[in-house]
């Protein structure tokens, strides 16, 4: 199997990264079912040789721009939770950053959303939807428990309630999207990390 060409090479990695967006572009636009070799060529001016150099079939294509995506919504939120001086400062920060990476990275939300609507019928993308959502209720459950550890946050199902901290996320992002003057994202965020403090850090009913 011929292995993909190096990126060390700056023309090499510049290709790369034109294909990327490109495929980023018509994803975006018309869903990933649009995302074809013909179409890149059309758009890049490139032949086909070129693009199945760089990558070897459209599901690497696929790929990268998915993990594009998550790439720039993940660099857009890091900083946000890392830069948090508590926990339930890291909690707000979580989901305030997440909520607000998907809605001002628009082009990258649109590619997920696009992922999304194929999960019923393409294998994978039920995988990397699944590999995605496993990543984010982990990185979730890491800042519980240490939380927890700190003394700041009581003793939960971590993996319970970073789903349901991950399914808030997203769906603020979800209605915002769809209906943007049905919502207010900011006061969802505001209500949800109220509601979820006061379930870490409250006493347990007896």
């Amino acid at each position: 199997m011929r292995k993909p060409p190096a990126t060390g090479n700056p023309r090499r990695a510049q290709r790369r990264t034109e294909i990327i967006a490109a495929a980023r572009r018509i994803v975006a636009k018309r869903g990933v079912e649009a995302l074809t070799v013909s179409e890149l060529e059309a758009r890049l001016h490139y032949t086909r040789g070129v693009i199945t150099y760089h990558f070897r079939n459209m599901d690497e294509v696929v790929a990268a721009v998915f993990r594009s995506a998550i790439d720039e919504i993940d660099a857009a939120t890091s900083a946000e939770v890392e830069a948090s001086a508590s926990p339930a400062g890291a909690l707000r920060a979580i989901v305030h950053a997440n909520v607000n990476g998907f809605l001002t990275h628009i082009e990258a939300t649109r590619i997920l959303l696009s992922f999304w609507g194929r999960l019923a019928i393409d294998r994978r993308f039920r995988k990397l939807n699944r590999d995605l959502y496993a990543t984010y209720r982990a990185r979730t459950a890491s800042l519980l428990r240490l939380g927890h550890a700190a003394g700041a946050f009581r003793d939960v199902d971590v993996d319970h309630m970073a789903a349901l901290i991950v399914g808030i996320v997203i769906g603020v992002v979800a209605q915002t999207h769809f209906d943007p003057r049905a919502v207010d994202p900011a006061a969802l965020v505001d209500e949800a990390t109220a509601t979820l403090l006061a379930r870490l850090t409250s006493p347990p009913s007896r």
